[in-house]
């Protein structure tokens, strides 16, 4: 019996690539593959009761996706290394995974050799990224600090009292179809909530959003 090094959960809707990458990383003595899940939400039960070290999660999988897995992850389990696996070459979307919380990502038309290497440098609280991907990092943090020195005033923006459920939603790690289902509102309308706080607020993303509302003591006590 090998001695368990990398304990490792894969979540992947595709049974045929999920079942050959369970058998090709099972050859490895480093790395043991403690579970697999078909999609988001299985996923998450199977991290949770497993606690692994590194989960490699699909971009794009039934329920909820590879970002939403993602940032319920970083919020509730932030000890499992998240990779997420088949993103395509495109900077918005990898910035998109690196903002939810992922410690890695594997392009589509990445070698398994490369997902290797990835793990373990995840595993090493080290990661891989190309110098476009370093060069957008470097440019947002500078964004980052404009934005910080120049906060918009709490009084010059009116959130609506629906907008603000909304946020106090996501401050809970909820995804939006869940929100749909407490809101009882389609998951599109909760898209465009999501987008028109964002466009008041002048904030790239949900997790700004939440922060923006934490620091102004907008959500709801509990």
């Amino acid at each position: 019996m090998k001695d368990i090094s990398i304990r490792i959960v894969i979540a992947d809707d595709n049974s045929l690539l999920l079942e050959g990458l369970v058998a090709m990383i099972e050859k490895l003595d480093e790395f043991t593959v403690v579970g697999t899940a078909p999609n988001g939400d299985g996923a998450l039960e199977l991290i949770q009761s497993l606690r692994p070290d590194v989960a490699l999660i699909d971009i794009g999988m039934p329920d909820k996706d590879g970002l939403e897995v993602t940032q319920i992850l970083h919020q509730d389990m932030p000890e499992v290394k998240v990779i997420i696996l088949g993103l395509i070459d495109l900077t918005d979307e990898i910035m998109a995974c690196i903002a939810a919380g992922a410690t890695g990502y594997v392009l589509k038309e990445s070698s398994f050799d490369h997902l290797i290497e990835t793990i373990k440098a995840v595993y090493r609280n080290e990661t891989f990224c190309s110098p476009r991907v370093a060069a957008s990092l470097f440019s947002r943090i500078a964004e980052l600090t404009i934005e910080v020195n120049e906060q918009i005033p709490i009084n010059s923006v009116k959130l609506s009292p629906r907008e603000l459920e909304v946020i106090n939603l996501i401050a809970e790690g909820m995804p939006n179809k869940e929100i749909g289902l407490r809101l009882f509102i389609e998951t599109q309308t909760v898209k465009n909530h999501i987008h028109n706080i964002l466009d008041k607020l002048q904030l790239h993303n949900r997790f700004e959003a939440v922060q923006y509302a934490r620091e102004r003591n907008l959500l709801s006590k509990k």
